[in-house]
């Protein structure tokens, strides 16, 4: 019995390690969803909503700006602004009546 299990511990090993790999022997991720959902809290005061578009348009230089997410919180509410064609998404921290406490882009500009 422990001679078999000797035996087939390699194997085992080699298998477990070769499940995760593809043909050409690379490692790859589990599949993640192509679109992730996002929150739209209409709970989000209309103040808070135009002084983060207003924010991130001046931050930015550019008028085109749209909200994709938001998320509604007593203190601050946290709104997602997305820049220009592609959407490049902005966040934008604000209290509920209106005043911005910051502006930061969520873009890896290291690999611009």
């Amino acid at each position: 019995m422990t001679s078999f299990f000797m035996k087939a511990g390699p194997i085992s090993l080699a298998l477990g390690l070769l499940a995760g790999c593809t043909s050409d022997g690379t490692s790859q991720p589990p599949p993640v969803a192509s679109a992730t959902p996002r929150l739209m809290d209409e709970s989000v005061p209309p103040a808070a909503r135009s002084a983060c578009l207003a924010a991130v348009s001046n931050a930015t230089n550019n008028g085109d700006v749209q909200i994709i997410e938001m998320i509604f919180s007593e203190a601050n509410s946290q709104v997602t602004v997305g820049v220009g064609p592609t959407r490049a998404p902005w966040n934008c921290l604000v209290s509920n009546s209106g005043v911005v406490a910051n502006v930061m882009s969520m873009t890896n500009e290291g690999a611009l």
